[in-house]
């Protein structure tokens, strides 16, 4: 069975899975119930997997039906906005955006003013979690785009996908003033960072930065405690005779004193990574704004 013998198919498990009804599919799509019906199981059978559970309440997805309906329903989104007049300012539809607390924190929000400012109609969800579960809710797309430190080791050799360079950051470790009169001079180098407590982040895609620079050096911190928060850690560390590792944008409104050391700690690259093909419209609205105020900056 060709493309051509398959698009029907696919359509019509498309308008049962956006409806969550055969009923309501056909009424609403002007296709015959049985046709419905006897298209859905055939996909079924061709995919060899379960894509609708039927109950008396109508119908609910698998986990395979759920994401083909999300790689349709792009595509249909996508042509239905290529043939129609709708403007940007009323465009509408859903962004789902996953990225890290710092980023979300500290990047993020000039990238969303402009586009809400642009598509205002448009909802947008927005998704901070650790490294390991972004990685799950883009592969399954329950988000659209993945902001994100980059290199990502997760994407850089999937072609399904495109990743994009919008900026870097600089990282730094840094202390109390009180901290700082007490250990600043005898801190010189990152090997002598273990003379305090150290408080990093946990698991997370900065944490992989740092060790990398550390095996650059042949070294191991040993960390009293790990913190998902960078505001917790800069709380903890203001109070505490502790050194933390923190984005140099964190510390610039606090009473942190960054440490000079001998090593050059790397700048972070940040950027964007989702699908290149079947895109939700949506998304190509965002990657080219994004890509735009990138230029400009």
């Amino acid at each position: 069975m060709d493309l051509r013998e398959l698009l029907p198919l696919y359509y019509d498990f498309y308008i049962v899975a956006l409806t969550k009804n055969i009923s309501q599919a056909s009424s609403r799509y002007h296709v015959a119930q049985p046709t419905l019906s006897k298209n859905v199981k055939l996909l079924e059978d061709i995919l060899n997997c379960p894509l609708i559970n039927r109950s008396n309440r109508g119908v609910e997805l698998t986990l395979e039906g759920d994401m083909l309906y999300r790689r349709l329903s792009t595509l249909f989104q996508k042509f239905s906005l290529e043939h129609s007049d709708v403007s940007d300012f009323d465009l509408t539809g859903n962004l789902m955006i996953g990225t890290t607390r710092n980023i979300a924190d500290h990047i993020l929000n000039r990238f969303l003013s402009s586009f809400y400012q642009k598509y205002p109609h448009v909802k947008i969800h927005i998704f901070t979690d650790s490294a390991s579960n972004l990685n799950s809710f883009l592969m399954n797309h329950k988000i659209d785009v993945l902001i994100d430190y980059l290199p990502n080791i997760n994407y850089s050799e999937k072609f399904e996908l495109e990743v994009k360079a919008l900026g870097h950051f600089n990282t730094c470790f840094a202390c109390s003033k009180k901290t700082y009169e007490k250990y600043g001079k005898m801190i010189q180098s990152i090997r002598d960072l273990n003379q305090c407590a150290l408080v990093i982040p946990g698991s997370s895609r900065r944490r992989q930065m740092l060790d990398r620079i550390l095996q650059e050096h042949n070294f191991q911190l040993s960390p009293i405690i790990e913190m998902p928060d960078s505001k917790l850690m800069a709380d903890f560390v203001l109070e505490n005779e502790c050194i933390g590792y923190f984005i140099e944008e964190e510390i610039q409104d606090t009473d942190l004193i960054m440490l000079s050391l001998e090593e050059t700690i790397p700048q972070n690259s940040y950027g964007m990574i989702y699908y290149k093909f079947s895109l939700n419209p949506i998304v190509d609205k965002f990657v080219q704004l994004v890509m735009e105020i990138s230029k400009e900056e």
